[in-house]
């Protein structure tokens, strides 16, 4: 059974999911960035090159995206709250196997061991992110956003700590006490979480999902937002994989490149609320449009890019990672809603079959991109540097707010040419008032505000049905037809043999 929404908050059950959530989003976001200030020194110390220990980073993120749809389609069989409490386990007990990788002192063992870890964690990762997503989906569908923020807001403060508590416990313990520490944390975390979910109603599980990947990805809409995550990752694997080498100019120590990836996390975490917000009512699609834009603007300047005239700085760097952590937020944020609501409202059912086939979609992507991401930028780092390499996180973006901007264009001049005509539909002579509306207005598409519009959501109706209520003075008040240019309005409100009646008495 699902829980439902009012507009007094959350009840006791959601409040159990929020937390329980949040808090393990938290914990999960320190164990993923704790590494970025000193595995890549680590790395080179023991002789492996930029291309390879981006690899490293890259192939985590390759199998959640080979995994998620999986997750996806068998978690109404397994059932979200169990997939939850697995992955979390693996992801944990993973996380403090790595610690231990330091005392492979040949680079390609080092390498190879770094790999297979990281894939038995990735799986793990998978079936987390894709049930935890779920579940904002399932409990908080009228806050959809907003919540979904809160969440990834706990995210980011793990990230925000993570690096700077890594690189404090590396500076005191070594390589092995940053990984012990933080993933036993989460280890308890997940304890806390299995028990908590057991005093959670749940959907019973039911057979896997028959929905399909590329079925959802047929809406454009969704393409759309899935396309606006995966640019959005390749941003964040291209920052871990070499932001800590393009500050070695500047001498600087574990922690202060640590202070780096805090301010990115911050900028990231503390505005989701309000992008929640704006994506829950006004529009998601202006929201991705402004996170566009803004990830580009910051790796424009984190290079910075050779044409801009500029010369890097400890100032101009820690500006532009903060303006790419902003932009991060707002597009993560606004994708997930945009791609679950356009979803449903393009015919796909309003149940957790749903949420994980959206969820795990949503995962894939940020996995894809955040494999691509680390792994290019290893490669094209090695061979053009870093201030060129920046162009290829700029073009994603880029490309995103350029399909984004052309969505939105179509969308108010449909609602412009919309308002015209209800005008004209309101100064023919004989019509008091029109109470409705066109039953497809905006062309199928419904109001930004709860991000659900869909072209296919325009249903032909199998039985004659209003297509407005009007009231009006003429003979025959219950039959009304009337043409406008190519615009015709048809009132249906009695049957044909109740209209003959009617006329038959006159």
């Amino acid at each position: 059974m699902r829980p439902t929404e009012n507009q007094f908050g959350w009840n006791k059950e959601q409040w159990l999911v929020i937390l329980t959530l949040a808090a393990t989003h938290f914990c999960n976001g320190m164990c993923v960035s704790l590494q970025a200030p000193f595995y890549p020194k680590e790395a080179e110390r023991k002789g492996a090159t930029a291309s390879e220990y981006g690899l490293v980073f890259g192939v985590f993120e390759l199998v959640v995206f080979l995994v998620s749809p999986l997750c996806g389609k068998y978690m109404p069989k397994i059932g979200a709250h169990k997939a939850f409490s697995m992955g979390i386990y693996t992801t944990g007990s993973m996380c403090v196997v790595f610690g231990f990788l330091d005392s492979f002192q040949n680079p390609t063992y080092f390498i190879t061991a770094s790999f297979l870890v990281r894939v038995i964690e990735a799986c793990g990762n998978a079936a987390f992110l894709t049930a935890s997503f779920s579940l904002v989906a399932q409990y908080f569908q009228a806050s959809l956003s907003t919540v979904f923020a809160l969440v990834e807001m706990s995210f980011g403060v793990g990230m925000i700590l993570g690096p700077t508590v890594g690189g404090l416990l590396y500076e005191k313990g070594g390589y092995t006490l940053p990984f012990a520490v933080l993933g036993a944390i989460l280890l308890v975390q997940a304890t806390f979480a299995t028990a908590t979910f057991r005093k959670v109603n749940n959907s019973p599980p039911t057979q896997e999902s028959q929905l399909g990947i590329f079925s959802a990805l047929s809406i454009p809409r969704v393409a759309l937002a899935t396309l606006a995550v995966f640019s959005a990752s390749i941003s964040v694997g291209y920052l871990q994989a070499t932001l800590e080498r393009h500050l070695a100019q500047f001498s600087l120590d574990a922690v202060q490149v640590g202070l780096f990836f805090m301010a990115y996390g911050g900028a990231y975490a503390l505005p989701n609320p309000m992008w929640g917000w704006m994506a829950d009512k006004i529009c998601p699609r202006i929201v991705i449009l402004i996170g566009a834009l803004l990830l580009s603007s910051g790796f424009s300047l984190v290079g910075p890019l050779p044409w801009t005239g500029l010369s890097a700085s400890y100032n101009l760097i820690m500006i532009a990672v903060i303006i790419s952590g902003v932009g991060l937020g707002a597009q993560l944020v606004a994708a997930f809603t945009e791609a679950q609501k356009c979803a449903i409202n393009a015919g796909c059912p309003n149940d957790v079959t749903t949420y994980s086939l959206v969820s795990s979609l949503w995962t894939s992507a940020f996995a894809l991109g955040a494999f691509v991401g680390p792994t290019f930028a290893g490669v094209l780092y090695d061979k053009v540097g870093f201030c060129w390499s920046t162009l290829f996180p700029i073009g994603f973006n880029a490309l995103v707010a350029f399909f984004t901007l052309i969505g939105l264009s179509f969308k108010y001049a449909a609602e412009i040419k919309r308002y015209y005509r209800q005008r004209a539909y309101r100064s023919i002579k004989g019509y008091d008032e029109i109470e409705g509306q066109d039953s497809c207005s905006d062309y199928g598409y419904r109001s930004d505000s709860d991000g659900s519009e869909s072209l296919y959501n325009c249903a032909v109706p199998s039985q004659p049905t209003p297509t407005a209520v009007i009231s009006t003075r003429l003979p025959f008040p219950n039959s009304v037809s009337h043409g406008l240019g190519s615009h015709r309005i048809v009132v249906f409100q009695q049957s044909f043999s109740e209209q003959r009646a009617q006329y038959q008495s006159l």
